[in-house]
């Protein structure tokens, strides 16, 4: 009972610093961002990746339109590029080891692609809706 009782606390601790996090301040990477989606019919995490501006404000902007890209916008723009594989590890080697050139060019970025993608292989895993935070 009381191991039920630590884990519960410490599970509440994780999700009240996570939420502290999200609200930080961050730089967008120049090099574009991602959208990550999980295919169950064929078992795969898909890694769409697409191009942006960053304007002075540092804000993402559309490079077709000028348009800042917010995080519920729907973009009609096509990916750069798109990732597959059937796991994050596979999908994480594909976009960071090899002769490049990488779509990322910032660390914080980097980690968090490579947190995003355990979290859709794990949804992946259970059949659970996957939802990009």
């Amino acid at each position: 009972m009381k191991n039920l009782d630590l884990q519960e606390e410490v599970i509440h601790t994780i999700k009240l610093l996570d939420d502290q996090l999200s609200k930080r301040e961050i730089k967008l990477d120049p090099k574009g961002y991602f959208l990550i989606k999980i295919e169950p019919l064929t078992n795969e995490l898909i890694l769409e990746h697409y191009l942006n501006d960053i304007d002075q404000k540092g804000r993402a902007i559309d490079p077709a339109s000028g348009e800042p890209i917010g995080c519920k916008t729907k973009s009609r723009n096509e990916p750069s590029n798109i990732y597959r594989g059937k796991s994050a590890k596979h999908v994480g080697i594909k976009i960071s080891e090899g002769q490049g050139p990488f779509p990322i060019s910032h660390l914080d970025h980097a980690i968090y692609i490579g947190r995003e993608l355990q979290r859709a292989e794990q949804c992946l895993i259970t059949g659970e809706q996957y939802i990009q935070d």
